[in-house]
């Protein structure tokens, strides 16, 4: 029979009458550069996990069926509406519509083909997608007819609204692509097209003159121009060379806020500051000196030397950040204790503290910038930490893909499905059963609530898993959470119809000058 999420889900059908509308005064046409810190390492989504890829291409080149809105909501994209759900005696079917006349940027029409293909293709173990494990309860798509997908899942998948929505392989392709291809030369749907990269300098994107939804998008052209230095960037922005200046540093937007040629855009990120700790390596395969770490930061502390502003960071200690419904606020466990840090250390079998090596993402500056401030912090309670600050490819190659690493401070960009944040993290798993993903934390009992947690409907019930999951993670200090630093994002005062997505997304469609 169908369940009373499907029921909601139709009746929320209206909403994508509002998605898209703007006010009456845009103007068309233009170009639009904004400078970015990290190049992509490509950006065929379906074979990169990096954020740099998903920032800029999803919503933009690959559409997925559902979006989220600013305000959090999911919405149709390229389906016609939210899904009918049936639930079933081991599951459940979701069928979705899809809007017709939608094109490719190659002009092929989107069927139900091209969306089976994209979820074939990110589900096959042959592809080796980092992004497939959030489709792990997806058991077969089908095409039904040209314009109707059904997707029939092990369980009731509660997290698949969320992550047809957000996750990072969702965008969809057209039937055949060549995966290598799409890695420098993009193809979807979305109201832009790819047109050029030009390595280490810029990538452009063009207006799709086909695009579905009538009236946009606005601009004619937008350059992302690679510059990894924050000072070059600012620079860049006051000679008028960039238009847009992407994860401005706070020093960087205190700088232009009061002057009438700029202005700045920000709102809590849903991105997780996190001191990774490799749970597998010697001294972190100790729960003691994880918690002893957790007591030696000073996460106000950290928040000022890199925010500069208390209310432009928000301080966490669990791999969720309060932007999410689900969230709850367990930042009591961690006060800034370092006579506890040392106290823990010594029960560990480090009373002299130990030396280790912290590496830092060139050219996240902010990663950089609290890296040095932890390093200072956890020399107080005698552990000595190294800063090596390597470049985003080594950092993807050594640190995420080969785990040859001590610790590492970085950002995990999240998501408002709750499943989205923890499926690959702590589901991944090798086939003896322990973690198949970068932090090394083992832990069924975790795995077990995460599946719970994806096969209910009960929004009360899911609260209770999630909060669950939350403290196990606090508890066992698994990594050393910071904080969600807000997004800064500076620009020319003419720029509008931009808004912050609750996820590391920029939705250019809606931007026009004034």
């Amino acid at each position: 029979m169908r369940s009373r999420l499907g029921i909601l889900m139709a009746g929320l059908l209206a909403l994508v009458f509002l998605f898209g509308l703007t006010g009456p005064a845009q103007k068309a046409g233009g170009q639009l550069t904004i400078a970015i810190q990290a190049e992509p390492p490509g950006l065929n989504l379906i074979l990169t996990a990096a954020a740099a890829s998903y920032q800029i291409v999803y919503y933009n080149i690959n559409e997925p069926l559902l979006r989220y809105t600013p305000e959090g909501q999911i919405v149709p994209l390229l389906a016609e509406s939210l899904p009918q759900v049936t639930e079933t005696a081991d599951g459940a079917e979701y069928t979705f519509r899809l809007r017709r006349g939608v094109q490719f940027h190659n002009g092929a029409p989107l069927t139900a083909a091209d969306v089976k293909y994209t979820f074939d293709t990110l589900r096959d173990p042959a592809t080796a997608s980092p992004n497939a494990v959030p489709f792990a309860d997806v058991k077969e798509v089908l095409a039904v007819d040209d314009y109707t997908v059904k997707f029939i899942t092990k369980g009731k998948a509660a997290s698949l609204l969320g992550e047809l929505a957000s996750s990072k392989g969702a965008g969809i392709i057209p039937q055949g692509s060549n995966m290598e291809e799409l890695k420098s030369n993009p193809i979807g749907t979305g109201p832009f097209k790819f047109a050029e990269w030009v390595p280490g300098d810029h990538i452009t994107f063009v207006k799709n003159e086909n695009y579905w939804q009538p009236g946009i998008p606005y601009l004619d052209r937008v350059v992302f121009k690679i510059i990894p230095e924050q000072a070059a960037s600012l620079a860049a922005l006051l000679a008028g060379d960039v238009d847009f200046v992407d994860r401005m540093v706070a020093e960087n937007a205190i700088q232009i806020e009061g002057d009438p040629r700029f202005k700045i855009a920000s709102a809590p990120s849903n991105l997780a500051q996190v001191l990774v700790m490799n749970n597998s390596r010697a001294p972190f395969d100790n729960v003691l000196v994880r918690r002893a770490i957790n007591y030696a930061l000073d996460r106000d502390e950290i928040i000022l030397a890199t925010d500069l502003r208390p209310e432009w960071g928000s301080k966490i200690v669990s791999h969720m950040c309060p932007l999410n419904p689900y969230y709850i606020d367990l930042t009591g466990m961690y006060p800034h204790d370092p006579e506890k840090a040392r106290a823990l250390l010594a029960q560990a079998g480090y009373p002299n503290g130990f030396e280790t090596t912290i590496f830092l993402p060139q050219p996240y500056e902010f990663h950089i910038r609290t890296g040095e401030v932890i390093a200072d912090q956890l020399a107080q309670v005698g552990i000595r930490a190294k800063l090596e600050i390597i470049e985003w490819g080594r950092w993807l190659d050594q640190v995420y893909t080969r785990w040859d690493y001590d610790m590492t401070v970085i950002g995990h960009d999240q998501g408002l499905e709750p499943a989205a944040n923890f499926v690959k993290a702590f589901e991944s798993a090798k086939p003896d059963g322990s973690s198949a993903y970068y932090w090394q934390y083992t832990n069924y009992f975790i795995r077990d609530l995460l599946q719970r947690g994806r096969n209910t409907f009960d929004l009360s019930e899911r609260k209770v898993i999630y909060a669950m999951v939350q403290a196990i993670i606090a508890d066992d200090a698994v990594n050393a959470w910071i904080q969600d630093p807000h997004m800064l994002e500076g620009m020319k005062a003419g720029i509008e119809g931009f808004h912050i997505l609750p996820m590391y997304v920029t939705d250019l469609s809606t931007i026009y000058w004034k």
